[in-house]
């Protein structure tokens, strides 16, 4: 359990740490190498521990098939990831399911038809799905919607499929930075794959996989930044300079900020300065609406709507991926939000409100995320409960905002 005491005044740097997003299918695929390749600027989070721990009981473990059948699996959303592991180098997975935040449907419908046009079969024994390499894959692969997912497993596999002396033409794709930099470590791997700026992806086929660098280095985490940015943003009397991170990344949220009157400065293509200085003049935002890259980022999506709670006026939020995203909301209400959820993807925060502390859950991830802004500005103390979920997507959280002002400390349930 997190407690948090509200804090003012906060200042100081906050260096970014690495992708969670874009380490998870990087780490992944370094196992197909046999961890040949030194990964810098890795996250120290739960999901890659969780990660590491499965891919190295399977490969422990495993015989005629991969087995992800341990319920290790169960526990991150990203233990999908080491499917293209197994297929590449056992012909067969078995996997029990994947599991991770709460926020509503995500099917995994696109992640196994991207494999079926791969030439892999997909059937049921029991609780387990079997994934099977039964053929090649098609010359044209449209997939049904842009899931990050389903292109990072799909690129990952045919950049180490043996035999494939044709190119693969992958149509609407998503284009998220984690994406570039996977197939930027693919590509130092010695895959030929190119990323069009028409969300298309090809895949050329390659004599042998070569590695040109033994060193690579997974890109900043873009949703830590604007996360930061929030918390610098929105508590009271707040300067924080933000680094290691790649400004470019987050153009719809300078959009997002510009109209709700938030005083930021980009110092660099590595750095960004934002306080709060403004926040008295704060104005809600007719439509916060959620996009694929490079529009606003479901994953900012809490935050700033925890964020709007300071503003004036009636902010507009519609959420378009996913429907159970809104749980933080209710959390929200029970430190003082006028909040009003609308359906699954739409919502009304009202007017600026004094937060006070109180208890509240990490719903997910970024819900959690939101739920630390909330406890620093609310009057009192707050204390957030399921804080091994933030800890699953934030490196070192408690040090970096101990090391800004703020006044938080992780306690037993008991205390």
């Amino acid at each position: 359990m997190y407690k948090i005491s509200h804090s003012s005044d906060l200042k100081g740097e906050v260096v970014i740490s690495g992708s969670k997003n874009a380490a998870l299918p990087i780490v992944a695929a370094n196992y197909i190498l046999d961890n040949e390749v030194i990964l810098h600027n890795k996250p120290h989070i739960s999901d890659i521990r969780n990660m590491e721990a499965l891919a190295e009981t399977a490969l422990t473990t495993s015989t005629s098939y991969f087995d992800l059948t341990n319920d290790l699996a169960k526990k991150f959303r990203a233990s999908i990831l080491l499917i293209p592991l197994g297929l590449v180098k056992y012909g067969e997975v078995r996997f029990v399911g994947s599991g991770g935040c709460n926020i509503g449907k995500r099917s995994l419908d696109t992640f196994e038809d991207a494999l079926v046009k791969a030439g892999i079969s997909v059937s049921y024994e029991g609780e387990h799905k079997i994934f099977k390499v039964t053929g090649m894959p098609k010359r044209n692969i449209m997939l049904q919607e842009f899931s990050v997912t389903a292109v990072e497993a799909l690129i990952t596999y045919l950049a180490f499929l043996k035999g494939l002396d044709y190119e693969v033409n992958i149509y609407q794709v998503a284009t998220e930075p984690h994406v570039k930099n996977l197939i930027a470590f693919l590509n130092n791997a010695g895959a030929d794959i190119t990323l069009g700026i028409d969300h298309t992806i090809v895949v050329k086929p390659v004599s042998k996989m070569q590695i040109k660098t033994p060193e690579f280095t997974i890109v900043s985490d873009y949703i830590e930044a604007g996360t930061y940015f929030a918390i610098g943003a929105g508590v009271d009397n707040s300067e924080l300079t933000i680094s290691n991170m790649n400004v470019d990344d987050l153009s719809a949220m300078y959009n997002t900020a510009e109209k709700i009157g938030i005083n930021f400065r980009i110092l660099d293509k590595h750095t960004i300065n934002v306080n709060a200085y403004n926040k008295p003049n704060y104005q809600a935002i007719k439509r916060l609406e959620v996009r694929i890259f490079p529009g606003f980022p479901s994953d900012l999506q809490p935050i700033f709507g925890c964020l709007l709670t300071q503003c004036y006026g009636i902010s507009k939020i519609f959420e378009t991926l996913y429907e159970g995203r809104f749980g933080y909301l209710n959390e929200l209400e029970n430190l003082g939000a006028k909040v009003e959820i609308l359906n699954p993807h739409q919502a009304l925060v009202l007017w600026a409100t004094k937060l006070k502390g109180g208890y509240v859950a990490s719903t997910d991830l970024r819900g959690g995320s939101a739920m630390v802004l909330a406890g620093i500005m609310a009057q009192g103390t707050t204390y957030i409960t399921n804080e091994a979920i933030i800890e699953r997507g934030y490196d070192n959280i408690l040090h970096k905002l101990t090391q800004i002002g703020v006044a938080i400390e992780q306690i037993n349930k008991e205390e």
